[in-house]
């Protein structure tokens, strides 16, 4: 991106896959099947506790239940307020809220919010984040 003239860019999908993201599985397993076609623009679908925040995450069951219904707001989504799963610490998490699986997650775990941007296709493995750096800034 710095050589098409940009003076920065978001990293956050790349860094997904650091070895250090304690991400859960099924979601890396995702992230590195996932092409750059996969991440779709969603205004507010992820909006529990974080209204009309447009992001980027892998269409999954979530997101096709609420684009059937024709992406109504939050109150009358199908299966809002539901506890879908919990974190390691117990925590429930329900539809539609911002939080993508992590190490110890359980639960329907494809029916979380896994973000990830376009350039998901770019990464094929997770490596350290001292050798994502290194690679990044080695172009420089």
């Amino acid at each position: 991106v710095l050589a098409l003239g940009a003076q920065a860019a978001w990293l956050g999908t790349r860094f997904l896959l650091a070895e250090e993201m304690p991400i859960h599985e099924d979601y890396r397993r995702r992230l590195i099947a996932a092409a750059e076609t996969d991440p779709q623009r969603y205004p507010n679908l992820y909006s529990v506790g974080w209204p009309d925040s447009p992001h980027r995450a892998l269409r999954n069951s979530t997101a096709d239940a609420w684009e059937a219904a024709g992406r109504p707001p939050l109150a009358q989504r199908p299966g809002a307020g539901d506890v879908i799963a919990h974190f390691a610490s117990g925590e429930a998490i329900v539809r539609y809220e911002p939080a993508p699986p992590m190490t110890g997650t359980t639960g329907d775990i494809e029916a979380l919010s896994m973000w990830a941007g376009q350039s998901v296709a770019l990464a094929r493995q997770p490596q350290p984040a001292a050798d994502i750096v290194a690679e990044l800034t080695s172009r420089l």
